[in-house]
Parts: C-alpha cells; structure tokens; sequence
C-alpha cells in the first residue's frame, strides 16, 4: 500500500506532467484557486475521493479536466461569458446532451448502462446531469428525480391501492432501470411478467390451467403504478372480466325474481356482488385436476 506522502508524491508529477505538457491542461490546482465551494464537495463527494487516489490511469490524473477539459483558455479567458465558452460546463445548457454524455459514458459505460444507447430517456435527449447532480455528496432520492418528469406516477401513486413507494419500502429502481433495459418501459427484465415474478413467486408456475391474458400480461388487468380498485385491478369486478369475457352465460344486468338462475347455491353467489370471484377463485390460475374454470 503506498503512503501518504508518495500519494501526494504521485498526484503532484502526474498533475505537473500534464500542466507542463502544452496541451492545455493547467492541473485541479488551478481550478481549485477559484471554485472553492465545488472544491468542498468534490473532496468528499465520489468522484472526488476516486480522483484523489493515487491516480489509476491517464484520465484519473487529469483531475477536474478530465471532465470538463484543458483548462488554459479558460483560465486566460477575460469575462464570464468567455469563459464558459471556454470550457465543458454541464450546467450551462449550452452543450448538447449526447456530448455530455460522452464524458460520463467514458467511465461508465457498463452492466449498469448497457442499455443506454437507444433507450427512451436517451431518444428523449435527457443528460446525465439532468438527473444526477456530479459534485453533490449525498444522493438524491430515486423518487425525487423521477417524479421531476413522470408527474402523472405521482398522482397514481396517492390512490388507494398502490405498491409500497409511500411507505419507501421500494423505489422506482426495484423494476426500472433509469439508464434502460431489456424489456419495456426499461424494466430490468425482459418481460413485465418476470418483473412481477420477483416478488409474487406464488404466480409463477408453472399450471396445470393456465389463464392467458395472466400468462401473457399481468398488466392486462393490474395497473402497477396504482389504482382505485383492490388489488391494483384497472376495473372493478365483473366489469375487468367483461372486458374480454362476453355476457351470454352471466348475464350483467339486474338480477329479480323472474330472472334468478338455477339452485339456490348458485342465486347466493351470483347475487353477492355479481364478482366473478365468488366462484372463480384461482383467477390466476389452477393446479387443480378440475380447474379448468378456475374454481379450484
């Protein structure tokens, strides 16, 4: 392990070689003579203590311009206006976001963010730092940076069934990853159902009878993001079910004492509420050897 001193030993040639080079890099030191505050939060925030290290690499031992580039116009620059010209600010706006990107994907272009390129936030021509703010220390909430632009999952997420986002025992980072996927909506899976599969196991299988707009989607019938009804179903029972189950068997109107069907079990069931799953219990599916109606 090297010591303190050939840490410092190491960052001062490295910084001196490219300072001296006469190729523009004039070393953090410089930087650091004017942008005190960010150099309080670089200090402590990852990047910095990344930087800091004995440096790993070429690009580690250019410091700040590493970033945002040789520094020298920048320094000799007169006003500000100049001076922003001058070098890669990533708050100004003036940079496009697939440059700026450039820079960050030049390290971070892994597992994590191998979905990137061509991936909705990306066509949407978002920034890193549009969501990530570089010399902060302290992470803003996934939550927080999502709702910024996804509003309309801030309202769905106050109605009364709703997955555990308010309670924060998941964020939105649980089934999406920001930086895209493999599957829709940059889900980390390949499929919606594998995402819900995670946590409810239970609906997996493999069945004996299998429901198929369940097999196929769980989104044909939940809203993940929230909903007014139970279970975060889209609509309420029977109405979810008539929505791909025609009305011929089950008649959906009113029910009086010309029109009550069958036996007196069946007039008990189908008055209570007329829900489908007062008999068809296994919606999800069944392993039962007689379930082929999900009954059992």
């Amino acid at each position: 392990m090297p010591t303190i001193i050939a840490v410092i030993v190491m960052l001062f040639l490295s910084t001196a070689a490219y300072a001296g080079a006469g190729n523009g890099y004039v070393g953090e030191r410089e930087c650091f003579a004017c942008h005190k505050q960010v150099k309080a939060d670089y200090q402590i925030d990852r990047h910095g203590r990344v930087f800091t290290a004995a440096p790993g690499n070429d690009l580690q031992a250019k410091g700040c311009e590493a970033c945002h580039g040789p520094g020298a116009a920048h320094l000799d620059a007169v006003d500000k206006e100049e001076q922003d010209l001058k070098i890669e600010n990533f708050r100004s706006g003036k940079a496009l976001p697939v440059e700026q990107n450039k820079r960050c994907l030049a390290c971070h272009e892994n597992a994590g963010r191998g979905f990137w390129k061509g991936s909705g936030h990306e066509m949407s021509g978002v920034g890193c730092s549009t969501c990530h703010k570089i010399h902060s220390p302290e992470p803003r909430p996934a939550m927080t940076v999502c709702f910024t632009c996804h509003k309309e999952r801030r309202a769905q997420l106050q109605r009364s069934s709703h997955m555990p986002l308010r309670e924060g025992k998941m964020t939105c980072n649980d089934c999406h990853n920001p930086h895209g996927g493999p599957g829709p909506s940059a889900l980390k899976t390949t499929s919606v159902n594998e995402i819900c599969y995670s946590c409810h196991q239970e609906k997996r299988g493999p069945l004996v009878w299998e429901h198929p707009p369940v097999r196929e989607n769980c989104a044909n019938c939940h809203d993940p993001h929230g909903s007014n009804y139970e279970s975060l179903l889209k609509l309420k029972n029977p109405y979810l079910c008539q929505t791909c189950h025609d009305v011929s068997r089950h008649p959906s109107g009113l029910y009086d004492g010309s029109r009550i069907p069958g036996g007196s079990g069946t007039v008990a069931q189908q008055l209570i509420g007329k829900g489908c799953l007062n008999c068809h219990s296994q919606v999800h599916g069944s392993n039962h050897p007689s379930g082929a109606r999900f009954q059992r």
